[in-house]
C-alpha cells in the first residue's frame, strides 16, 4: 500500500502545482500564463490514463506516446493567441513537459489501482477458495467445448447468474468494495460445489458468473439454475436472477451465447413464468 499512497501523494500534488502554478501572478500578470488547451488537455488525459482498466496493463511508453501526438496536433491546429499571450518556445515545452508528467503519474497510480484490487481478490479468494477463472483467460477452452459440441452434435448451454449487489447506502464505499470482492468469492464457492468438474467456471467483465455446461440441456441446466439461486439465497440471503441460452439452436458464438443469456437474466421465483424461457425451451434437444 505504500507505492499506492506515493501514487496518491503525487497526483495530488501535480493537481496542486498546475493549479498554483497558472494562478500565481507578479505584478498583476501570470507568471506563466498556459493556453487554454493545455488545461483541457490534462482534465481529460488524466482521467482517460486512471479510470480506463486496460491502460493499467500496457507499457507507459504508450499513453505517453499517444498524449504527446495528440498535443503536437493540438499545437498545429489551434491558434495560442486566442486564449493566451504566451507564445514562447519555452512555455510550449513546459506544457509537454508537465502534460506527459500528467499521463506518467497517473499511469502509475492506475497500475497501483490495479495491484490494490488484485491483491483483495486473491485475498477475497483465499477466504472463500473456488476455481472461476476470467472469460479472457480460458478462451481456447471455451473454443474447444464449443467445437466438440458441433463436431459431434452434443447438448451444450451457458447459464449466466447475477446476485443482487450490497446496497451502497449501508455502508461506505471502501467498505462496498471489500464486501463486493469477498462476496462475489463467498458466491462463487457455493457455485463451485454445486456444479460439475467439467463445467467451466468463468466470470465476466460485469462481475457475474458464467457456467458453460456441456452434454446439458437447457432444461437441466434450469434445474441447476433454481438450485443455486436457492442455495445462494440460503446461505447469504440474497437473489440470484439467471439467463440461459442454448448451442447451437440460439446461437453459434460464444460471445452471442452470453449476450442471450445475459438478456434473459430474471428473478429465479418468476423464471417458470417467463414466456421468452418457455418458448425457447421448446426448440432445445434433449440427452
Amino acid at each position: 500500500m505504500t507505492n499506492l499512497k506515493r501514487s496518491f501523494f503525487l497526483a495530488s500534488f501535480y493537481l496542486a502545482f498546475i493549479l498554483i502554478l497558472g494562478q500565481t501572478d507578479y505584478a498583476g500578470k501570470p507568471i506563466i500564463n498556459f493556453a487554454s488547451y493545455f488545461y483541457m488537455a490534462i482534465m481529460i488525459a488524466i482521467p482517460a490514463t486512471l479510470f480506463f482498466p486496460a491502460i493499467s496493463k500496457i507499457p507507459v511508453y504508450v499513453p505517453l506516446l499517444a498524449w504527446a501526438v495528440i498535443y503536437m496536433v493540438i499545437l498545429q491546429r489551434i491558434d495560442r493567441t486566442n486564449s493566451t499571450t504566451s507564445i514562447e518556445f519555452s512555455i510550449v515545452v513546459l506544457e509537454f513537459i508537465l502534460l506527459e508528467a500528467g499521463v506518467w503519474i497517473a499511469h502509475q497510480l492506475a497500475v497501483q489501482i490495479s495491484y490494490a484490487e488484485s491483491l483483495m481478490d486473491a485475498l477475497a479468494f483465499g477466504a472463500f477458495p473456488n476455481r472461476v477463472h476470467g472469460i479472457e483467460t480460458e478462451s481456447q477452452r471455451i473454443k474447444i467445448e464449443l467445437t466438440r459440441s458441433r463436431r459431434y452434435q452434443r447438448p451444450l448451454s451457458l447459464l449466466v447468474i447475477e446476485v443482487e449487489q450490497v446496497s451502497p447506502s449501508t455502508t461506505k464505499s471502501i467498505q462496498t468494495d471489500l464486501m463486493g470482492y469477498f462476496s462475489f468469492a463467498h458466491v462463487g464457492q457455493i457455485i463451485d460445489d454445486l456444479i460439475r468438474q467439467t463445467d467451466l467456471f468463468l466470470k465476466d467483465r460485469h462481475g457475474r458468473h458464467v457456467i458453460l455446461c456441456s452434454e446439458t440441456n437447457f432444461s437441466n441446466v434450469e434445474l441447476l439454475a433454481k438450485r443455486i439461486s436457492r442455495t445462494v439465497e440460503d446461505k447469504t440471503g440474497r437473489h440470484a436472477s439467471w439467463g440461459i441460452a442454448s448451442f447451437p439452436e440460439e446461437a453459434l458464438t460464444f460471445d452471442d451465447l452470453l449476450q442471450k443469456a445475459s438478456d434473459r437474466l430474471v428473478n429465479g421465483k418468476s423464471f417458470e413464468d417467463s414466456p421468452v424461457l418457455m418458448d425457447a425451451e421448446k426448440d432445445t434437444f434433449r440427452l
